[in-house]
């Protein structure tokens, strides 16, 4: 059986980050660039530009115009924003890239997409900065899953064999030896994605950890409102560590209305990023 570590690495020269994540981030951290400067780069990759204009006018967002435009959509929502949605569609990419019949895809593309709008929902509600970052976060803390799947079937077949008097990621952690979301911490780590992505993401399992910020309380929570979402076996009451409820100051009805509106938001989402399956 291979590594955590191993499997990142796999994942790693398997899966190349496309140039226009690099070249956007290296503009976003280089002070003398302009949005000119991103609008520009991503103008140069015209299906990366097509799907992010599609993703702009998409639920994530909510703006009260069309954007219409690479330009206006770095001016309107900036290359912060627009640098996640690149990672967004690269995700799908991915998702796409190490599909197979181990993984029921359905069920991975819903759990993915609903913990990263639930994230994104709880750090809005939150007044987080960069909710963004958060449904990245979500988006990605089930890849190695996929990637897993490709090199050991078996076991993977073997980790979906939960039910609910067993949590998923223990069942992994008591097979693997590592959980799925620490994996893809390291998947994440291997393409030199910012650490802030892979510190919430290798944290999400962790009840203890969710009491010490808001960012990882709110990975902690999406995470788990996504399997309450795919599988009604695991209900919420259950699976929130009251802690995590607390740090983001969460009542009940919070949490049903996260749960209402991240499935309002993943029916069009999901249709846009995959509409081979939605």
């Amino acid at each position: 059986m291979r590594s955590a570590q191993e499997v990142a690495r796999y994942a790693g020269q398997s899966f190349a980050l496309p140039q226009s994540c690099s070249k956007i981030r290296s503009l976003l951290d280089d002070p003398s660039a302009d949005a000119a400067d991103i609008a520009d780069v991503i103008a140069l990759d015209p299906s990366l530009s097509s799907k992010l204009l599609k993703l702009a006018n998409s639920a994530l967002f909510r703006f009260p115009a069309q954007v219409n435009s690479i330009a206006k959509a770095v001016n309107v929502i900036g290359g912060e924003a627009l640098y996640n949605l690149a990672l967004a569609e690269t995700a799908s990419s991915a998702f796409r890239h190490f599909a197979n019949d181990v993984v029921d895809l359905r069920r991975f593309w819903q759990q993915s997409v609903y913990a990263g709008l639930a994230a994104k929902h709880l750090a809005r509600d939150a007044k987080v900065r960069g909710s963004d970052e958060y449904f990245v976060a979500g988006l990605l803390h089930q890849l190695s899953e996929l990637v897993l799947a490709a090199n050991e079937p078996e076991l993977v077949a073997d980790c979906a064999q939960y039910d609910k008097d067993e949590l998923p990621w223990q069942r992994q952690q008591r097979l693997l030896g590592f959980t799925y979301t620490q994996c893809s911490a390291l998947i994440l780590q291997q393409w030199q994605l910012p650490n802030q992505f892979s510190y919430i993401i290798e944290h999400m399992h962790d009840d203890l950890k969710s009491a010490c910020g808001k960012d990882l309380a709110i990975g902690h929570v999406s995470v788990r409102l996504a399997l309450h979402m795919v599988d009604n076996r695991y209900q919420t009451d259950s699976l929130l560590s009251p802690v995590a409820l607390k740090k983001l100051k969460l009542e009940a009805q919070d949490v049903q209305d996260t749960v209402k509106f991240t499935q309002m938001d993943a029916h069009k989402l999901l249709a846009l990023m995959n509409p081979e399956l939605f």
